[in-house]
């Protein structure tokens, strides 16, 4: 069988989040984050146990040639105890406050909590409050939300949040589905950062987030 034409570069938004939407539907994958190295699109992945990691490696290489035109590196990841749903930050909810446009948070991080609230209708003001709330529960996040955009249906619906780095000006991305635009906004985020510095406790260098 012939490898389809790739159909977007590394520049081209849409298909970097079509390829992002396809590995997620993989067998096996529990998370997805994808970000820049050294000039390469990095897709990161952990997977559940029991996965076939060289043929999910495999896989997601097979859907990125056929999707974006460029280098990518991919690193997919079994899940070891640092990985555990419970070491990674959560959104527990995402709850609209009656009477208003802003909606309130619930984040998790073992067993620290903290809410934080944004209006629901702006994207960049919901990024940057679960930015802000990763700070609160003790984990650097040195990033801002660069852009926020709602997916159409035929990609999956949900939101794309873009992420920068204060210092170095890495670029992250993330992509989800949530009960609300401002929910899909918020995992987004999060996922987004699922794989920076992963292991970090509070107060420390970094944070696994999911």
């Amino acid at each position: 069988m012939s490898t389809p034409e790739p159909v977007a570069t590394l520049e081209d938004a849409m298909g970097v989040d079509q390829l992002e939407l396809e590995v997620r539907q993989l067998a096996g994958v529990t998370f997805v984050g994808v970000g820049r190295r050294d000039g390469s699109l990095l897709v990161e992945v952990a997977a559940a146990d029991g996965a076939d990691l060289a043929s999910l490696r495999a896989e997601v290489h097979r859907l990125a040639a056929a999707l974006v035109d460029g280098p990518v590196v991919v690193e997919v990841l079994g899940r070891t105890d640092e990985n555990r749903p419970e070491a990674r930050v959560r959104l527990q909810v995402t709850l609209p406050l009656p009477g208003t446009t802003a909606a309130e948070l619930h984040l998790a991080y073992r067993q620290r909590r903290t809410a934080v609230q944004a209006d629901e209708s702006d994207g960049l003001a919901v990024a940057g409050a679960v930015l802000a709330g990763l700070a609160a529960l003790g984990l650097p996040a040195p990033w801002s939300a660069t852009a926020v955009h709602a997916l159409p249906e035929e990609i999956g619906a949900g939101a794309l949040v873009v992420l920068e780095h204060h210092r170095s000006g890495e670029t992250r991305r993330g992509v989800a589905r949530g009960r609300s635009q401002a929910d899909a906004v918020a995992r987004a985020v999060l996922n987004a950062l699922n794989r920076f510095l992963e292991g970090a406790r509070p107060g420390g260098a970094g944070a696994a987030c999911a």
